[in-house]
């Protein structure tokens, strides 16, 4: 249905002179790595099941399989299932079979946030993508009857012919069908508003509140221009938050703030006779904050291996522009949101290192990433989460924000090879053995003592501190002889101490291994995780680690 083409577009779509989406965001589109090879394989199909699209194990591991085959380097997963055990996982099994063929599996983090360990494709292999907002929006003026002008966020198209024009304004409730609900006529539901009162006219809805990614809204105007009406108002309720992604509509649509939106009814409330101009929408540029986490971006903490922060890191995934099938749209791009939009942007990167590493394993791509990642957003503050007032946390947007020309040249990488991840998979599941799923024509034999703490990622996580731990980390350099200098900004209440005080790499792909010794009393600390950071520099290099330690009380 156009996901395909959209997320494919956003990894490596060519260069295209005036693409937009309905007059809006107009200029020349790209996808991050423009010059690459692009292949698709299909694995999801639509109305296999009652819900929608889906796809089969058999089908999903059919196309690693012919990915493989054809030497790709880099693999876009925009599609997740509820996480599960990797033994049971048809993606992290045929993932994880593409990591030891030297090929990074790039995955969306799921749309079921902002729900606390929500986050899907969680295995250590697969870089796993959060989304957020970029600093580009599209406004429209409302203009009502006494002259007030109100500025909502729009997606109509610029075409629209009854935008620019005086119309009529009734609310929900005031158009409602004399069966229906009041509630739900406030939300312009389904079957509830009386197409007689409604035609020719603005009607004025409740945003509905919905965590995911939703067409609630993109159902009520399509609703009512069938029953012809010519607009419709969006408000907001006081203490609700809602998302921050942007709907495309086929009739002028304005989504106000819960300010605003108390001026429309008291002006509404002030005359019998109500009206509104709503104008075509512009696009505006610099917009901040930004980026801000998306409510819908799945979050952590990981649930099938909590030692593994999940998601790694952030990327634009809200309102982005990329191709569609002309056949499906009005259109030839479209905005959409999503982690699945998010994946495809990193995809692209980690296409661009590859070409210029291609020595590189798919462990030393995804490190890269991670530890040049921002935390901070394009002010230099904390990224917010979506209700614009919270601070986010490493569980929303991971490692950070991915800055790509950074992670061009890291300094230093968190390397691993196969039989790393496969002794993480002993000490995940306890066993002296792991199955031919993952280790190929025999079992496994595990090493006889592991400690998943020593595993090398590029985040470090404690989901069970009891107030003494070390972990061990080792460091590859990547780029010129250098010495590198420790900052730790520690957890609340834990004292951190990093062995040794300095890292001196003499060659080019040198090994040095450190330690952190984590201490604290672990009653004094609080009930949740708290966060921190470790970052390694050699004044030219910044390798940022997250740290994330939730205590257990005794």
């Amino acid at each position: 249905m156009g996901h395909g083409t959209h997320t494919l577009s956003t990894a490596g779509g060519s260069f295209v002179p005036g693409a937009n989406y309905g007059g809006l965001a107009n200029g020349t589109a790209r996808g991050m790595a423009p010059k690459a090879r692009v292949v698709a394989y299909k694995v999801m199909w639509p109305n296999l099941l009652p819900s929608g699209s889906s796809g089969s194990d058999a089908d999903i591991m059919a196309a690693y399989e012919s990915a493989m085959d054809d030497n790709v380097d880099i693999i876009n997963l925009s599609m997740g299932t509820p996480a599960t055990d990797y033994i049971v996982d048809a993606i992290a099994i045929s993932s994880f079979h593409a990591m030891k063929n030297g090929i990074l599996t790039v995955a969306a983090a799921s749309n079921d946030g902002p729900v606390p360990g929500s986050v899907t494709n969680v295995a250590p292999w697969l870089l796993t993508v959060a989304a957020s907002s970029i600093d580009r929006a599209f406004y429209c003026d409302v203009i009502l009857g006494n002259n007030y002008k109100i500025k909502g966020i729009a997606a109509h198209d610029i075409f629209v012919e009854t935008a620019n024009k005086v119309y009529p304004i009734i609310t929900g409730a005031d158009a409602r069908i004399a069966s229906a609900n009041i509630n739900n006529a406030s939300y312009c539901q389904e079957g509830t508003l009386d197409a007689e009162k409604v035609k020719g006219k603005i009607v004025v809805c409740y945003k509905t509140l919905s965590h995911g990614i939703s067409d609630e809204e993109t159902k009520k105007s399509d609703l009512i221009r069938e029953i012809e009406g010519v607009g419709m108002l969006l408000t907001k309720e006081e203490g609700k938050v809602y998302d921050i992604s942007t709907e495309e509509h086929v009739i002028p649509t304005a989504t106000l703030s819960y300010n605003d939106s108390k001026t429309l009814y008291a002006y509404i409330s002030s005359t019998r006779t109500p009206t509104a101009t709503i104008t075509l929408p512009t696009t505006s540029l610099e917009i901040k904050p930004a980026p801000v986490m998306a409510d819908f971006s799945s979050r952590g903490p990981n649930a099938i291996s909590p030692s593994i922060l999940k998601p790694d890191v952030t990327a634009p995934g809200v309102n982005i522009l990329g191709a569609h099938p002309p056949e499906i749209a009005n259109s030839s791009f479209l905005l959409g949101s999503g982690t699945s939009m998010a994946a495809p942007h990193m995809a692209g990167i980690a296409a661009l290192i590859k070409k210029l590493h291609p020595d590189w394993t798919s462990a030393a791509i995804k490190s890269a990433i991670m530890t040049t990642a921002n935390p901070l957003d394009s002010n230099g503050m904390p990224i917010l989460d979506y209700d614009q007032v919270t601070k986010a946390s490493p569980f929303a947007y991971g490692a950070g924000h991915v800055r790509p020309n950074l992670a061009m040249d890291p300094g230093l990488v968190y390397d691993m090879n196969p039989n790393d991840y496969l002794n993480f998979l002993c000490a995940h599941m306890h066993k002296s053995t792991i199955s031919e799923a993952f280790s190929k024509q025999h079992s496994y034999e595990c090493p006889p003592s592991l400690n998943i703490l020593d595993f090398n990622y590029p985040s470090i996580t404690i989901p069970e501190f009891t107030g003494q731990a070390i972990v061990t980390r080792t460091l590859k350099n990547v780029a010129q002889p250098s010495t590198y200098i420790p900052r730790i900004e520690a957890p609340q209440g834990i004292s951190i101490v990093v062995e040794p005080k300095t890292l001196v790499f003499s060659n080019k792909d040198q090994n040095i291994t450190f330690k952190l010794v984590f201490t604290a009393d672990v009653n004094h600390l609080p009930n949740d995780y708290v966060f921190g950071s470790l970052i390694w520099s050699d004044a030219k290099h910044v390798v940022r680690s997250p740290i994330v330690v939730k205590a257990k009380k005794k």
